[in-house]
């Protein structure tokens, strides 16, 4: 009897999902919401489109020389068709100089604690940066920041694919999960469906359905934007599976500017563009699910309204970006890294993943940490969630 217990609740359940998700494709307007998102990242992409012709030079004299600037790579640079593109890249590469080597990552990082105001955060930063400087003589010895990446312009690009298209990939596959869910929500409201739904155990296990219907949207909406925004820039840009993606986040040309002083572009791992840019997407689907179970547990706080939920979301998730950049204003370094827990002062630097985020985080990985977490907390605190709102919709 245990056995085919589980089997019907296994089948009810999965019969909720698959009605659930067929509600969701039935709605114009949550169909609609991807092709709005599609529009805005083309424009997006036409607006920095200055950079392909670039790229696609770069392409070009990978495919014969690498992405490595040695002679060879010069030689296939002169060998290009003239044009003020192609000489702009042979002057960049024949002035190119090495920045790690004068670059003195302990007196940086002792800085750093310096601007620390507690001793356990300082111990921490310290810690963060004795593994930084190792990574940063790792890719001194192995030549990697001599790879070509966009060479001028390869912080223009840096910001282009990983402070923009990212996180607004992100943000825009949360924004359907969240329409989807807010709608399911307020059409039960509207119908008078909630309360003949919460009167059944069965019905009740639509809570949880829901919050899996609207993160298997979100996810794949997140899955066929990327998709399509970055397989537009590879086309667009002549760079498609070639072997410029090779080249290594850590080229010389990449720098982190963070106030008024830069700082070299060094990961906690070897990363070339291609790798980079899979791991900041896998990153980014863990954002998805923690931005999604965020407004679910808003929802059930606010007793599943949907307007209250959705403006109660914005100003919780918006807040620490507020106020970490207060923090930043008045010199709380550990407060402003504090607040770098939360998902929008993330998103917010985007372009710095895997890197030593400088005074924003205390240990390696933060952003991956926080996210990990973030989600096992609401994880946890959905069933208690649920658990109070039955009982105070019942009551």
């Amino acid at each position: 009897m245990t056995a085919l217990s589980a089997a019907v609740s296994r089948s009810l359940g999965l019969s909720l999902l698959a009605e659930e998700l067929r509600r969701i494709v039935r709605m114009p307007l949550l169909i609609a919401l991807p092709f709005v998102f599609l529009v805005l990242n083309g424009a997006l992409i036409f607006g920095n489109s200055w950079l392909f012709a670039h790229m696609a030079e770069i392409a070009s004299v990978a495919q014969r020389a690498g992405v490595r600037m040695d002679d060879g790579f010069l030689d296939a640079v002169e060998a290009r068709p003239a044009s003020s593109v192609r000489d702009q890249l042979a002057w960049s590469v024949s002035h190119a100089q090495g920045i790690l080597a004068g670059f003195g990552a302990d007196e940086y990082g002792a800085a750093a604690v310096g601007d620390m105001d507690a001793s356990l955060t300082s111990h921490l930063v310290a810690s963060k940066y004795a593994v930084w400087e190792s990574r940063v003589d790792a890719v001194r010895a192995s030549g990697r920041e001599w790879d070509v990446y966009g060479a001028t312009y390869t912080f223009d690009l840096h910001q282009f694919l990983f402070g923009t298209l990212v996180p607004v990939v992100i943000v825009e596959a949360f924004a359907a999960g969240a329409a989807a869910l807010l709608a399911l929500c307020e059409l039960d409201e509207r119908t008078g469906a909630r309360s003949i739904v919460l009167s059944s155990p069965v019905g009740r296990g639509v809570v949880a359905t829901r919050l899996a219907a609207s993160l298997i949207w979100s996810l794949m909406m997140y899955a066929a934007l990327a998709a399509l925004t970055f397989g537009a820039v590879a086309v667009l840009s002549e760079w498609g599976i070639g072997p410029a993606w090779e080249s290594s986040v850590s080229s010389l040309f990449n720098v982190v500017v963070d106030g008024g002083s830069a700082r070299p572009f060094v990961t906690w791992f070897d990363c070339s563009i291609g790798s980079y840019l899979v791991w900041s997407l896998l990153l980014g689907s863990g954002f998805v699910v923690l931005l999604c179970l965020t407004l679910q547990a808003v929802l059930l706080a606010t007793g599943y309204s949907a307007v209250r939920a959705a403006v109660t979301a914005c100003v919780l998730l918006i807040a620490p970006l507020g106020a970490q950049a207060v923090c930043a204003l008045n010199g709380w370094h550990t407060a402003r890294a504090l607040m770098h827990v939360f998902p929008a002062p993330l998103l917010s630097v985007s372009g710095q993943w895997f890197t030593d985020l400088g005074l924003r985080s205390f240990i390696p990985f933060q952003e991956v940490a926080a996210v990990i977490c973030g989600i096992a907390v609401l994880w946890c605190m959905h069933p208690v969630l649920r658990r109070m709102w039955f009982d105070k919709d019942v009551a």
